[in-house]
C-alpha cells in the first residue's frame, strides 16, 4: 500500500504541475490589452479592462505640439475594451467608473541619457525605463482627478456619451468635487466614444476601443506644477479592478498583482511577492522564469511620468505615435517586440502601418493633429484571428494524462475502502472466537425419586 501511495503522490504532483502550466495565461500581444479583467470570459459583459493611457501637450487651438513651451494644456486619453468588434449598446458599461489621476506634489528624480537606448548608469537606466523615479512612492496621492462614467448606448464622439464628468481637487483641507461652473473653468473639453485602437500593434489593427479624451489647461493644476505623476484606473461597483500607468507594465504576468492596488502600495506589494511568494507563484516562477520572475529594476509604481521641461515622447508622457513595443524592449521588456512581427490581413493596414524591418512602426489608421486625435472608428472591425488552439490529438493526450492521474490517485483509496468494507462484513458474519464463548453448564442425569440431591446428607 505504501508503494502505491508514493506512486500516486508522484503522479499527482505531475498532474498539478501540468495543470498550473496549462492555466497560465499566455503572453498576449499588446500594452495592457493583454491584461483583461475577465480573461476566462466568465462574465456576461464584454471586457472593459483598460488598454492604453496617453499624455501629451496641445496649444490653445487644440493642436498637438512637441513641448510644453509651445502649448498650454495637457490631453489625457484613456482607452478601454480591447478587440471591440461590435457596435453599441454595450450592456453593463454604465457599471464602470473610469479615472485619470494626477499627482503634482511628488518629487521625481529624472536623469535622461544622451541616447535613450544607451543609458550609462543605474539612474539613466531607470529614467529611460520609467521617465523618472518617484523618490517616495509610498506617498503618491492624486491632487487632481477626472472621474467619468459612460452611457451603454454610445453615440458618435462627444461629451454626450458621459453620464458623469467630475473634477476632484485635493488640497490641505481635503478632497472637493467641483461644481459644474468650477469644472468648466478647469477642463476645456470632454469627449468619449468609439475610435480606432491607437496601439501600434498588428494583433489589434482593424479593431476599436472605447476612448475617453479630456483636455486640461496647465493653469488648472496647482501653481508651479512642473512634474506630473499620472495613472488611470477602472472601478466596478466601487472597487478598483484595473490600473494603467506605463505601457506594458501590468500586462506582464509578474505585475498582475498591481491591478487592484493604488500606486502608493505597488513597491511594497512587489517586494512582498518577491520575498514571500505563494505556492502557485513559486511553481510558476520555477516553470516560467522569464514571465514570472521579478527583475532587479521592478521596484517602481505603475505610473506615467511627465515633465514640462522636456519634449513629450515616451517615457516622458506618451504620444500617440510612440512605438512602445520597441522602446520598452530597449529597456529589458521585449515580450511585445517579438510578437509585433506579424503581418496584418488588410493591405490598407499594412500600408498605413509603415512596415519597416518586418514590423509596424505606425498605426493602421492615421492619427489626427487636433481633437479628438485618435483615428476614426472602424465601421466593420476585422480583428486578427486568435492564436491557434491545441490540436485534437494534443487535447486527447492531455485528457488521457489527466484521466491517468485521477485513476492512479484514486485507485489506492478504492482498494483501501473496499478492503475496509470487506473486513467489516467478515466481522459481522463470522462466529465469535472460542475464548469469548461462555462454557455451557453440564447436563447431568436427573436423580431417582426419593434420592437426595447431590452432596446432600441423608
Amino acid at each position: 500500500m505504501s508503494r502505491s501511495f508514493r506512486c500516486a503522490g508522484l503522479v499527482l504532483l505531475f498532474g498539478l504541475t501540468l495543470g498550473l502550466a496549462l492555466a497560465v495565461p499566455r503572453p498576449a500581444p499588446a500594452s495592457d490589452h493583454a491584461d483583461p479583467i475577465d480573461p476566462a470570459r466568465l462574465g456576461d459583459d464584454d471586457d472593459r479592462g483598460l488598454t492604453d493611457l496617453f499624455t501629451f501637450v496641445v496649444n490653445k487651438e487644440g493642436k498637438r505640439v512637441p513641448h510644453a513651451k509651445d502649448g498650454d494644456a495637457l490631453v489625457f486619453v484613456l482607452c478601454a475594451n480591447r478587440l471591440l468588434a461590435k457596435p453599441p449598446p454595450y450592456r453593463g458599461l454604465d457599471a464602470f467608473e473610469f479615472f485619470v489621476h494626477v499627482d503634482t506634489a511628488r518629487t521625481v528624480d529624472i536623469n535622461y541619457p544622451k541616447e535613450l537606448s544607451k543609458p550609462q548608469n543605474a539612474k539613466e537606466r531607470d529614467t529611460a525605463r520609467y521617465g523618472g523615479i518617484v523618490t517616495k512612492p509610498e506617498e503618491i496621492e492624486p491632487n487632481f482627478t477626472l472621474a467619468m462614467r459612460l452611457r451603454n448606448d454610445l453615440s458618435g464622439f462627444g461629451a454626450n456619451n458621459f453620464t458623469q464628468m467630475e473634477v476632484r481637487v485635493t488640497d490641505g483641507t481635503g478632497t472637493k468635487v467641483l461644481t459644474d461652473a468650477e469644472r468648466a473653468k478647469k477642463v476645456r473639453r470632454w469627449g468619449a466614444g468609439l475610435r480606432d485602437d491607437p496601439f501600434i500593434f498588428p494583433a489589434f489593427f482593424g479593431t476599436n476601443v472605447i476612448a475617453m479624451v479630456v483636455e486640461v489647461p496647465f493653469s488648472s493644476f496647482p501653481p508651479g506644477a512642473e512634474t506630473f505623476v499620472v495613472w488611470g484606473t477602472a472601478n466596478r461597483h466601487g472597487k478598483q479592478i484595473d490600473i494603467q500607468g506605463r505601457p506594458q507594465r501590468t500586462q506582464l504576468p509578474r505585475f498582475d498583482l498591481l491591478n487592484p492596488l493604488p500606486p502608493k502600495e505597488h513597491v511594497a506589494a512587489i517586494r512582498a511577492a518577491r520575498e514571500h511568494p505563494g505556492v502557485r507563484t513559486d511553481v510558476l516562477r520555477y516553470l516560467f522564469p522569464a514571465e514570472f520572475n521579478f527583475r532587479q529594476f521592478d521596484n517602481q509604481p505603475d505610473v506615467m511620468i511627465y515633465s514640462k521641461g522636456l519634449p513629450v515622447s515616451f517615457p516622458n508622457g506618451r504620444r500617440l505615435e510612440d512605438d512602445v513595443a520597441k522602446l520598452t524592449c530597449e529597456q529589458g521588456d521585449c515580450q511585445l517586440y517579438e510578437l509585433s512581427f506579424v503581418r496584418p490581413r488588410n493591405p490598407d493596414e499594412e500600408r498605413n502601418a509603415k512596415y519597416e524591418g518586418g514590423r509596424p512602426t505606425a498605426n493602421d489608421r492615421p492619427f489626427k493633429e487636433d481633437w479628438p486625435y485618435l483615428g476614426e472608428a472602424w465601421d466593420e472591425p476585422n480583428p486578427q484571428p486568435p492564436p491557434a488552439s491545441l490540436t485534437t490529438r494534443t487535447q486527447v493526450i492531455f485528457g488521457a494524462i489527466a484521466a491517468a492521474v485521477l485513476v492512479v490517485f484514486l485507485f489506492p483509496w478504492v482498494l483501501y475502502f473496499r478492503a475496509k468494507r470487506q473486513v467489516r462484513r467478515l466481522r459481522a458474519t463470522a462466529p465469535p472466537p472460542a475464548s469469548l464463548v461462555q462454557p455451557a453448564a453440564p447436563v447431568g442425569t436427573p436423580p431417582a425419586p426419593g434420592a437426595s440431591p447431590e452432596g446432600a446428607r441423608p
